[in-house]
């Protein structure tokens, strides 16, 4: 079925990707041992279970996650193979031509020990030889803040976004854990600077968060793209908004149900059909396809097999993806 899902909607893309949870446990287990790490799981297979998810378990668990995942490809030289070996996996294994990655490169840095240039560097070199090695293979890199972080810090990342934007970074992504002192107010300069140096804005919200903090966003940030956005379905003022301003919600169907942001796919299919009919534009993404344990052609299958979208659905999903892309 999944072969059947790549050819009837052609070519993929994936606009919200995290390259943390994109690489496969067998790679993972490499490098940490060619960097002399102790990992918390000595035996293989039970460090395999550790890095994909197994079931729901909820939105943070699911960041504890990433804690590991990030250390391990925190040097230039692991990233540089990743960023090349994730989009190659991606276009030979599911057809995606165009995939968005995104990546916070000071949760890379070792606490300041390991240098922003070379992480970004390293991966915008192991896209660029990704594409050589396929011109039809779009890619691009997303610089992520975080809602952990100072006004400060994630300063430097949109500095360093800037700075390389002429290299690859396409974007700027707002993620990590709910922080009760985290205030948009403190990241409406530099969104207005995003936007001035011609760069993506797309805020990680509406999916362990409600409608009111995506209204937040949507007024103070002005984001292109909305990470997630699902809770988006509880406020009709919020739906028009979306839609008259055209700003698409980077869905991710299977991460929503193992996250627990959505209960099941009757759930599921309620919320699309919602969105459908107040013409909110989204596109359908796998989030991590190694720790969701699923790739983007599965996700469409998912949704087509429930009845959750119709063909012609899918199709104007995966046409919007490419249209909405932050590579120019």
């Amino acid at each position: 079925m999944e072969t059947k899902t790549a050819v009837e909607l052609g070519k993929l893309a994936d606009l919200h990707m995290h390259i943390s949870s994109s690489v496969t446990p067998e790679i993972l287990w490499d490098l940490a041992h060619e960097q002399g790490m102790k990992l918390p799981n000595r035996d293989y297979f039970e460090f395999a279970k550790s890095v994909v998810i197994d079931g729901n378990i909820g939105y943070e668990d699911y960041l504890k996650m990433y804690d590991i995942l990030e250390e391990i490809q925190s040097t230039p030289e692991s990233m540089f193979r990743l960023a090349e070996q994730v989009p190659t996996k991606l276009y030979q294994h599911d057809q995606i031509d165009l995939v968005e990655i995104r990546m916070n490169p000071m949760l890379r840095s070792r606490d300041g020990k390991i240098d922003l240039d070379h992480i970004i560097v390293y991966t915008l070199q192991g896209l660029e030889r990704a594409s050589l090695k396929f011109p039809q293979l779009k890619t691009g890199l997303i610089l992520s803040m975080d809602r952990r972080f100072s006004p400060e810090i994630n300063k430097i990342i949109v500095d360093k976004a800037i700075k390389y934007r002429d290299r690859g970074v396409i974007g700027i992504d707002l993620a990590g854990p709910i922080d009760k002192n985290f205030s948009f107010d403190d990241l409406t300069s530099l969104s207005k600077r995003i936007h001035a140096e011609g760069l993506g804005l797309t805020i990680h919200t509406g999916e362990a968060t409600n409608a009111d903090e995506m209204w937040e966003v949507v007024t103070k940030l002005k984001p292109d793209r909305i990470g997630h956005g699902i809770a988006s379905v509880h406020d009709e003022q919020l739906m028009t908004y979306l839609a008259e301003h055209d700003i698409v919600l980077e869905t991710c169907p299977t991460s929503n149900l193992k996250t627990k942001s959505v209960r099941n796919l009757d759930e599921m299919r309620e919320n699309y059909a919602v969105l459908l009919a107040h013409q909110v534009p989204f596109t359908i993404n796998t989030d991590g396809p190694i720790l969701q344990n699923t790739t983007l052609p599965k996700e469409y299958t998912m949704l087509l097999d429930h009845n959750i979208l119709t063909l012609e659905e899918a199709k104007a999903c995966n046409r919007l993806a490419h249209r909405a892309s932050f590579i120019r």
